[in-house]
């Protein structure tokens, strides 16, 4: 498609700021291919003569980074098992059931939107040492839901509400209960704003690391990025494993964000178009 004259100025702005966003992670991919020599000489964007492959083997057997995705991925699929189970019935009764204080009880979620973590981390924090949960995964990943939680529940929310309620209305005439409405009504029809909401919980658990470094003490169940933060600060000169485990800590984002971006986009845009 060949962009018309008016589009011209925007694409002429957006050249120079697409580079400064790609330039350090393209710097930090170059250099983690080459030699301790070769790194800081010349120029940072040239290719080494021989791509060293060895670099990443070697960060991933010295900084033990199995063991890191194993309990990063454990920790997503927990965190998004447990939003999707909490925060889309939630939104269905929100949007679709009158009870008295339902406005209410929305507008406490809300607010929990406004409130950062640091905030609330030294009651949290107590209460998962009351429950024995500190420096557990399953700590962890009731510390993150709990943080996602009203994010979550707006989502869903706003896009039950795009909904007719007149297939709320014939269901019930059918006879179904709110439970047969949302399985296998709502469900169906809430795919994008699920997706949605699945991509933007396992994006930020995985690159979370403030949660994760008050809950979790021991190194065998630290996250990723804990994980790299030890391995930086035990291999502070050694430039090409810093670099090496840097882009395996990133590289899986990027991925799983490049082959969802259309899913996300539609879910959290369809529901604002159905209103």
């Amino acid at each position: 498609m060949i962009p018309s004259r008016k589009d011209l100025p925007m694409l002429a702005a957006l050249v120079p700021a697409t580079f400064v966003i790609v330039a350090p992670f393209l710097w930090l991919i170059i250099s983690s291919l080459k030699t301790e020599a070769e790194i800081g000489v010349g120029d940072p964007f040239a290719l080494p003569d021989a791509l060293m492959w060895q670099n990443y083997v070697d960060a991933w057997s010295v900084g033990g980074f199995a063991d890191l995705i194993g309990n990063s991925l454990i920790n997503v699929a927990g965190v998004v098992l447990l939003m999707l189970l909490t925060c889309v019935p939630a939104g269905y009764a929100l949007s679709k059931i009158r009870f008295p204080g339902r406005e209410w009880i929305f507008y406490a979620f809300i607010f929990g939107l406004t409130i950062p973590v640091q905030a609330i981390i030294i009651p949290l924090y107590q209460v998962l040492t009351g429950l024995g949960l500190i420096n557990s995964l399953t700590g962890i990943v009731l510390a993150q839901v709990s943080n996602g939680i009203p994010f979550g529940i707006f989502l869903m929310r706003s896009f039950f509400l795009g909904v007719p309620n007149e297939l709320t209305e014939a269901a019930r005439i059918d006879g179904a209960n709110h439970f047969q409405i949302l399985t296998q009504v709502f469900l169906p029809l809430s795919m994008p704003a699920m997706q949605a909401l699945v991509i933007i919980s396992a994006l930020s658990t995985w690159n979370d690391f403030f949660l994760p470094l008050v809950v979790l003490i021991s190194p065998d169940v630290q996250t990723l990025p804990l994980g790299l933060v030890r391995f930086a600060s035990t291999y502070t000169t050694s430039y090409r494993l810093v670099f090496s485990g840097t882009v395996i800590t990133f590289l899986p984002v990027i991925i799983l964000f490049i082959l969802t971006q259309r899913r996300f986009t539609e879910g959290l845009t369809q529901g604002a178009l159905k209103g």
